[in-house]
């Protein structure tokens, strides 16, 4: 044929295949690094020409990519139906794609025609956007959002949507786990509870409110739903609760509250070894706690001592006239044990308990240096191990360094090293804080510390309390400071937040450390042998 013959009137049989070649050659041009030359059309103008020609052609799907490519999406996908509903769908998820890459909400309404709740949920969630991600999560789970199918899949046949609401469940409580957590960490933990509480996790819900020192509202909640699954946070959030009683002199309300728990002897024993008062008025608080009185305790101490019965020795002292007999049996039980090299945490916690309940006036007199200073190391130390178990990461370093300091007073004779702490504390922030800027080519611990931090592992063990981990973050943890700065006597930081001060009225630490401080510690960073008490 002449090369002039498509310039001219074509046979109906050569027509489609002339027009399908011009598109063919109007294409090419994208092909080129170089434009089509002077005085010639333009890239996008040839491959819209192109485009139109396949259209009329009736090659839709190739009409569709040249819009799609030319950046007119919405007349590709006008059309794209034409093709088929699968190729609409994946030219439209195509195109979500792209907006969402250059974080365009334009793509919200194309996800939802989709039906993918799922890049829909987190595309929200990426920006921040966490109560949007939760509606859209909740519409999906009530059916109201579901994915465009072109046949129905095997599952569907045999299971209906069970899979995908299932699925969708889960997105439900991730969001609302993220959004209870964004709230938690900017000071609220009442809003994050709600956010736990609106998708019925009502666990999680108390454990942001035991973790926040809302203990009443964690009561109330606990006492509210009064299940088995509840129940050890109540008892948790009601001890607390007890200790705030003790801090403002509530002491008959503090023993009230303790009854509500089953097998509540032990907190009893603890509460009532350190009130200080006369001899009648702590026989009065024994009377109502249901425990002997100071003489009567003495007595049964002495039994259990000739039995070799250690934990009702101590207890038992720790509520008689001579508590300080108690501090050198326990202390004698306590570093038996830490002799041992299987020894863990929970092997020593009962005794130590019971002995960090003595009374301060008493442990702080001149004559038991030796017992109060292997007691605050003792304490301290395993202050920090149960610190690292329940991931309180801001008070870490600070323990071991206050357990350091304790351990180089000249009466302490405990099985602790500087060097065994130093060691231990290395290895933690080596595991848990990523080495930074710095030259070596493996910034990870070394086998050493691995080896270390695996033996600290098997020795702070589980944690079991429920809670959960994490740092505790009261209301207003973000909040601006007072314009009377106070600087943290833990970190050297300046406080936001609520402050707590200590037994001195000069030195200070934020509200939370000191929540987590006393939780694992129940005394004074400042060495002094007086209990804090930030509850």
């Amino acid at each position: 044929m002449s090369v002039d013959y498509k310039k001219g009137i074509l046979h109906m049989k050569h027509l489609t295949k002339y027009k399908a070649s011009e598109a063919q050659e109007l294409e090419i041009i994208k092909m080129s690094r170089f434009g089509a030359g002077i005085g010639v059309q333009s890239k996008e103008d040839r491959l819209r020409e192109a485009a139109h020609i396949h259209i009329c052609l009736g090659n839709a799907q190739r009409y569709c990519e040249l819009m799609a490519e030319l950046g007119e999406w919405e007349k590709a996908l006008s059309i794209a139906p034409g093709v088929s509903l699968k190729y609409w769908k994946e030219l439209t998820e195509r195109h979500a794609d792209y907006l969402m890459k250059d974080d365009n909400d334009a793509c919200i309404p194309y996800l939802v025609a989709l039906g993918n709740a799922e890049k829909l949920a987190a595309y929200h969630s990426g920006h921040g956007q966490l109560k949007e991600a939760m509606v859209i999560s909740q519409v999906a789970c009530e059916g109201s959002l579901t994915p465009t199918h072109t046949s129905p899949t095997l599952s569907e046949k045999c299971n209906g949507l069970t899979d995908s609401g299932q699925e969708y469940t889960k997105m439900l409580h991730k969001c609302s786990e993220d959004l209870a957590e964004w709230y938690f960490q900017d000071g609220s933990p009442i809003l994050a509870a709600c956010c736990h509480l609106s998708v019925e996790n009502t666990v999680s819900a108390m454990s942001k409110l035991i973790r926040g020192n809302e203990l009443e509202l964690a009561i109330s909640a606990g006492s509210t739903l009064h299940t088995s699954e509840h129940s050890s946070l109540t008892y948790l959030a009601t001890e607390l609760l007890a200790r705030r009683c003790e801090r403002i002199s509530k002491w008959d309300l503090a023993i009230d509250l303790l009854k509500t728990i089953p097998n509540c002897d032990l907190p009893l024993v603890r509460m009532c070894a350190r009130c200080s008062g006369s001899a009648v008025e702590i026989n009065d608080l024994h009377q109502r706690a249901g425990l002997p009185d100071l003489e009567q305790c003495l007595k049964k101490a002495e039994e259990a001592q000739s039995e070799g019965d250690v934990l009702n020795a101590v207890k038992y002292f720790l509520l008689s006239p001579t508590p300080e007999v108690a501090l050198n049996i326990g202390l004698t039980e306590i570093k038996g044990k830490m002799n041992d090299r299987s020894w863990c945490v929970d092997d020593v916690k009962t005794v130590l308990d019971l002995l960090s309940s003595i009374r301060t006036e008493k442990l702080q007199q001149q004559k038991y240096n030796k017992q109060r200073n292997e007691l605050l190391a003792i304490s301290a130390y395993i202050g920090a191990l149960l610190a690292m178990r329940r991931e309180y990461d801001t008070i870490v370093p600070a323990l071991f360094e206050h357990t350091k300091l304790l351990c180089t007073r000249d009466t302490v004779v405990i099985p602790l090293s500087e060097k065994q702490i130093s060691s231990e504390l290395d290895a933690w922030r080596a595991h848990k804080i990523p080495a930074q800027n710095s030259s070596s080519r493996d910034c990870g611990p070394s086998e050493e510390q691995r080896r270390i931090f695996e033996s600290v592992l098997r020795k702070i063990g589980t944690e079991t309390s429920g809670v959960g981990q994490g740092t505790d973050l009261v209301t207003g943890s973000h909040l601006p400071s007072h314009s009377d700065v106070h600087i943290s006597y833990l970190t050297g930081n300046r406080i936001h937040g609520p402050a707590f001060f200590l037994e001195d009225g000069r030195q200070a630490i934020s509200l939370n450390d000191a929540l987590m401080w006393a939780k694992v510690n129940p005394f004074s960073p400042l060495g002094s042998g007086a209990q804090i008490n930030p509850f």
